[in-house]
């Protein structure tokens, strides 16, 4: 292919993702409450709990006129690239297959869908257990005897995406620990030994970007992210490095 033909090429990939995820868009926020349903539902699982131990916390607010009209938005958008997702992934391997040799092909058809499942499972597992953990823990820390917890949209909205997000990045640590021990560029001993440096660089990275920083939802984002490290030591150690080409 000429220059003007990958060009092309990649106008056609990309306007392909646009157009599944615009639509894809237009279909959340026209089903808005369905959408804004599940983002909330977390919040309110939590809101039951607390008033069965007598906490009440009311729903949640917003002061901005528009606020709940761009919060529609963004929970449109989110959901659409989620769902988006996969569609984008292929538009961008079917572009960059044209120039990989066919065993290079063959090991990204086997990495892209391990790597989309791990990250699946990781936005589930915090959707479904870290978010209403810390949540709340959060919510129930305060003398509510004294303090009226007020919680806005965008605050919410911030706070599980953000969780959601790190832990579906998280998750795909055990892959990276194959790629690299397979690749020769770091084996499954030399990240044994380092197993120290990475706790303390594992719980510096989550206490710097999770989103309210308290020592809970700080062990339920590395936490996991240890034992996901355990589990890449044991897939790693079974993974033969690529002989080096000379």
């Amino acid at each position: 292919m000429t220059f003007g033909e990958h060009l092309e090429e990649l106008r056609k990939r990309v306007m392909i993702s646009v157009i599944v995820i615009g639509v894809l868009f237009f279909a959340c926020f026209f089903l808005h409450d369905q959408t804004l349903r599940v983002f909330i539902s977390p919040f309110e699982r939590v809101r039951a709990n607390l008033l069965e131990e007598g906490i009440e916390i009311g729903p949640l607010t917003f002061i901005d006129p528009t606020e709940s009209f761009t919060f529609a938005l963004k929970v449109a958008l989110y959901s659409a690239l989620i769902l988006g997702g996969p569609v984008c992934l292929y538009e961008m391997w079917a572009f960059i297959a044209a120039g990989l040799h066919q065993r290079e092909r063959r090991a990204v058809m086997k990495v892209l869908p391990v790597s989309l499942g791990l990250f699946s499972i990781g936005v589930l597992f915090c959707y479904f257990l870290v978010v209403p953990i810390a949540l709340e823990f959060l919510l129930s820390f305060a003398p509510h005897d004294q303090i009226q917890a007020d919680i806005r949209l965008e605050t919410y909205l911030s706070f599980i995406t953000m969780l959601c997000l790190l832990m579906g990045g998280i998750f795909q640590l055990p892959l990276l620990q194959v790629v690299v021990a397979r690749f020769g560029l770091l084996s499954a001993k030399s990240q044994r030994e380092k197993r120290k440096a990475f706790i303390m660089a594992a719980v510096v990275v989550c206490a710097i970007v999770t989103p309210t920083g308290d020592a809970l939802t700080l062990i339920l984002v590395a936490g996991p992210m240890l034992i996901l490290y355990e589990l890449g030591l044991i897939a790693a150690g079974r993974v033969k490095a690529r002989p080096q080409e000379g």
